[in-house]
């Protein structure tokens, strides 16, 4: 199965992505959260974290937040939830 990625903001991507591989368990994972910025959600999300903690084992939780609401993630903010993670939970606020 593949899915093709759109950017309103510059026009198709011209590729398709294959999506990535699904954990078959988050048991010892290594979760990593990222907050848009956007008042209250960072609350949701650590909320959200201790329900699930509740029900798995993660090896570790890594939180991080974009330094700004209306802008995308810096790549470098992408690349450390990279090289950090094994599954990633993204989330707004409001």
């Amino acid at each position: 199965m593949s899915i093709e990625i759109l950017d309103p903001r510059q026009g198709p991507t011209g590729g398709m992505v294959e999506p990535a591989k699904r954990a078959g368990t988050l048991r010892g994972i290594r979760l990593g959260i990222l907050w848009n910025n956007r008042p209250g959600g960072d609350k949701v999300l650590r909320e959200i974290v201790r329900v699930l903690e509740e029900r798995h084992e993660f090896e570790d939780v890594y939180f991080t937040k974009k330094p700004y609401i209306g802008n995308e993630a810096p790549q470098e903010v992408i690349d450390e939830l990279v090289n950090r993670i094994d599954a990633a939970i993204v989330g707004v606020g409001d």
